[in-house]
């Protein structure tokens, strides 16, 4: 039997998100309660990284700048690019960056020649919707992720309609095609029905022990998280 309880419970499996409109105090309890929790990654809005800097400063917890891009195109991605170059200059680890799917193409071929200089001594990961990806192109995925170099993909689950969701078969298909000796993280975004992170957990688990110490759980720091 898999021992999904230590799983979730491992301070270095979880992580905190804060909401997009957290105020400085909400900024400042979250903080301690990372330094407490031994918590060591925390995710946070552009807007927020000047704020909980301070705070997290020599604290060994890693911060990051959460983005969502709605569309990819020449002036998205200059809007993005300076952006992101802004937060790191705040104090920010690395940044998430959300995209539909339909988009990845895009974004990669524009990522691809900056990426390295964008990100530095930085770390990038990549977000969708879990279930926007067609079963088929898991392979497609993750070469695409290889090809940018992202440290990470975290996976969104933002329409759970319990029974009639597909997420395990998702997750299944997800791991099956990581490829023989992958170096990336895989994350989890806040879900509805936190059971949904014992069930992520014990598929990981099952199908690529290697990347345990890889996957990460964020969760909510308070009801108005988005």
């Amino acid at each position: 039997m898999i021992d999904t309880d230590f799983i979730l419970e491992n301070s270095n499996v979880c992580a905190m998100w804060c909401a997009a409109d957290c105020e400085p105090t909400d900024l400042a309890h979250a903080a301690n309660t990372a330094i407490e929790q031994g918590v060591n990654t925390i995710s946070v809005a552009p807007s927020a990284v000047a704020v909980i800097w301070p705070w997290l400063e020599n604290k060994n917890i890693k911060i990051l700048a959460r983005f969502y891009l709605k569309s990819v195109n020449s002036e998205t991605m200059s809007g993005i690019t300076a952006n992101i170059n802004s937060v790191f200059k705040q104090g920010a680890d690395g940044a998430q960056i959300f995209l539909n799917y339909n988009d990845m193409d895009a974004f990669v071929s524009q990522i691809y020649a900056i990426r390295d200089d964008l990100f530095f001594n930085k770390r990038l990961f990549i977000g969708f919707d879990i279930t926007s990806v067609p079963p088929c192109d898991w392979n497609h995925v993750w070469d695409s992720m290889r090809r940018i170099r992202a440290d990470g993909i975290i996976f969104a689950f933002t329409n759970d309609t319990g029974d009639n969701s597909n997420f395990v078969g998702q997750v299944y298909g997800a791991m099956k095609c990581t490829g023989n000796e992958n170096k990336m993280s895989v994350h989890f975004a806040p879900m509805q029905m936190p059971g949904r992170l014992e069930q992520a957990a014990r598929l990981i688990t099952e199908l690529c022990p290697e990347m345990v110490d890889k996957m990460k759980f964020f969760i909510k720091d308070n009801p108005r998280a988005q």
